[in-house]
């Protein structure tokens, strides 16, 4: 019961300031809810959808950010860099705003945004955590298509087309180089047509996986 009180008491504090907001701010808030469920969302759909590692490995063990390590990332063109435009901005995807990193394609080839990485050795199986969409306001329709690739050490470990705006959140499995350097690649390709082609990739993560005995 003081549980319940205690929310509800919360609950009217906040209403109480939000009748203060002026129009511009009640909109950001809005954004900024739509952000939070989407996250509480998120969550439970990979505690509901996700395969529980072996018994020795279910041990979240070490974590890699790539918007936090975006400055020390290769960003690159496979052929000419012409309207190619890569960074690290928050990207707003169906109504809903999170930290992203943009990479629009090139007028011809794709956009590459590359890391180097050390994988620890106590790694046992790893684990990328990310969101994909198309920038709201962009109008693409009929052929104009935009492709999202991952390559992991030269190899494609995942791809996808995507046309609309709507964030269409991932957890894939990746190739295991626990104790050794490993290249991925987040690539964007316009597929011959890059107009409005405003490609993101929302908070990739990479959760490496090992003993559980071995956690801290």
């Amino acid at each position: 019961m003081a549980e319940f009180d205690a929310r509800q008491e919360t609950i009217d504090s906040i209403v109480r300031r939000i009748s203060d907001l002026n129009e511009q701010s009640l909109n950001q808030l809005s954004q900024y809810i739509s952000y939070l469920k989407w996250q509480e969302e998120l969550w439970q759909t990979m505690l509901d959808e996700e395969i529980e590692p072996a018994d020795d490995e279910r041990a979240l063990l070490w974590q890699y950010d790539f918007i936090e390590g975006f400055p020390s990332a290769r960003k690159a063109a496979t052929r000419q860099a012409d309207m190619m435009e890569i960074k690290v901005a928050s990207a707003t995807c169906g109504m809903i705003r999170q930290p992203a990193i943009w990479e629009h394609p090139p007028t011809v080839g794709a956009a590459v945004c590359e890391y180097n990485l050390s994988v620890p050795s106590v790694v046992t199986s790893l684990r990328l955590r990310f969101a994909v969409g198309i920038r709201d306001g962009a109008m693409m329709e009929g052929d104009n298509l935009c492709a999202f690739r991952i390559f992991v050490n030269g190899m494609r470990v995942w791809s996808v087309t995507k046309q609309t705006n709507e964030w269409e959140r991932h957890l894939i499995d990746l190739p295991n180089p626990g104790g050794r350097e490993m290249v991925l690649q987040f690539i964007t390709d316009g597929l011959g047509d890059n107009r409005w082609n405003w490609a993101v990739w929302g908070e990739p993560q990479l959760l490496g996986y090992g003993p559980a005995l071995l956690q801290p």
